[in-house]
């Protein structure tokens, strides 16, 4: 039962360390994830466009 505590403890050190609760980290990582969707889209959107008119080959 002590080894859990201890565990359970250092786990909430380390949250608290990389940036606040677990509702603030799971949001930051909603928004890395959505912007990092957002750059994929654009860049697909960008090289179909330059292949179109023919600035570059696949």
């Amino acid at each position: 039962m002590k080894s859990d505590n201890v565990t359970n403890s250092n786990n909430t050190e380390r949250t608290t360390l990389e940036g606040g609760s677990k509702e603030a980290l799971n949001k930051k990582t909603s928004e890395q994830f959505l912007l990092s969707i957002a750059l994929g889209v654009i860049t697909i959107l960008i090289a179909a466009a330059s292949a179109y008119y023919g600035l570059i080959r696949f």
